[in-house]
């Protein structure tokens, strides 16, 4: 008969894994590789070490970042870096105006908010741009830092090009026909600017000046230029003589006076008015009498 073999199991030479634990054997075996190659080479050691490092902080990054901590974080750092190069020096500590005059200084600093004492790589220059540029004297604006604390805004003003008299009151126009301020708020008005009346009269200042313009004999007597709801011109001359314009066909009416300008000197004459809107003849009239006037 033969013998039994008491206490000895039938699995001998297998190793157990727990079954609550199945892939321990796995991960064990990994790590006595990784140990036991880090023994024998320090290269090996030195890679085995940041995968250790790697590992841990990557399990703290998404620890984090399930957390919600991520942001607060990012936030506080640059904080501190902002402190850090704020006590170097990094800021501003002069903010230069540079225009022509026509607008106050004043206005320019409180559209750019640039202050002094704040840190200089964090001033927004294109949002400065934007907001000086706001301002209606400004036609362009440049925004820029000098090393190592020096903000200048430059700005190109809007050069004046006409005035425009609406309900009682001027303003100063822009060469695109753009309303800048009342006259009353600029600082100074330059000289011979020519003055439209009329509500629309801004959006046709560049269509009128071309058509009055070539007749240089015609546009230089001009002193203002009033425009009526249908669409027709009167030009007031510096002699108080008005040209009546029609409201079509402009350039022949014009053509007609300086040809007779050049015969008889009219715009040069005591005239009151000059009546071009029938095509077939020119209506003149005298200036009313001091008498009539105060009657």
């Amino acid at each position: 008969m033969a013998a039994v073999n008491k206490g000895k199991s039938k699995y001998t030479g297998m190793n157990r894994v727990s079954p609550l634990k199945p892939g321990l054997r796995g991960s064990q075996n990994w790590m006595a590789a990784q140990m036991r190659a880090a023994k024998h080479s320090p290269k090996a050691f030195v890679r085995f070490v940041f995968k250790i490092i790697g590992t841990f902080l990557f399990l703290i990054f998404i620890g984090l970042w399930l957390g919600g901590y991520l942001p607060a974080i990012r936030k506080n750092l640059n904080v501190w870096k902002i402190d850090k190069l704020m006590a170097a020096g990094f800021v501003v500590e002069q903010v230069d105006v540079m225009g022509e005059g026509r607008l106050n200084e004043r206005d320019i600093r409180m559209a750019a908010q640039i202050q002094r004492g704040g840190y200089f790589f964090g001033v927004d220059l294109d949002a400065a741009r934007d907001r000086t540029e706001s301002l209606p004297w400004v036609e362009r604006a440049v925004v820029r830092r000098l090393w190592p604390n020096r903000i200048v805004v430059q700005v190109v003003e809007t050069t004046p090009y006409a005035l425009w008299q609406h309900e009682g009151e001027l303003h100063l126009l822009a060469n695109s026909g753009q309303p800048i301020v009342p006259v009353s708020e600029a600082v100074s008005i330059p000289s011979g600017l020519k003055t439209y009346v009329g509500e629309d009269a801004p959006s046709q200042v560049k269509i009128i000046e071309a058509a009055v313009g070539p007749y240089t004999e015609i546009w230089s007597r001009v002193e203002s230029l009033v425009m009526f709801p249908s669409g027709r011109w009167d030009l007031h001359m510096r002699n108080e003589t008005v040209v009546k314009l029609p409201a079509q066909e402009v350039g022949h009416a014009l053509s007609r006076l300086a040809a007779l300008d050049r015969k008889t000197f009219i715009l040069s004459r005591d005239v009151g008015t000059i009546d071009l809107r029938l095509s077939d003849r020119i209506g003149l009239s005298t200036k009313p009498t001091a008498q009539a006037h105060s009657s």
